[in-house]
């Protein structure tokens, strides 16, 4: 698949090695180095239905007034929230947002 950011921030954290991230970050280290893996995994992937296989994900179709968006957990309180999008045949997986899942 082929990972768009929705913001530059969101680029930013996975592009840059961890070690060269300054100032005062949003997200812990840890966060931001399971955000990198998931992210990861979403270019390996050639289908969303693939994200089932791993099950520590807890992928998920979002519902309410985030219909139309997936979630995968990057741990027990974050998810990394997301939107498919097709241009032509190549897919793209537009990340939106790191949220808190329970605020």
């Amino acid at each position: 698949m082929i990972v768009e950011f929705k913001t530059d921030y969101l680029a930013y954290l996975y592009q840059t090695p961890l070690s060269e991230i300054r100032g005062k970050s949003e997200f812990g280290r840890e966060i931001i180095t399971q955000y990198k893996k998931k992210i990861e995994i979403l270019i390996g992937i050639t289908n969303l239905s693939q994200l089932k296989q791993f099950r520590g994900l807890n992928f998920e179709y979002l519902k309410g007034n985030r219909k139309g968006e997936c979630s995968i957990r990057l741990n027990d309180q974050y998810r990394l929230i997301f939107e498919m999008k097709e241009e032509g045949k190549i897919e793209i997986i537009l990340v939106n947002e790191i949220s808190k899942h329970y605020e």
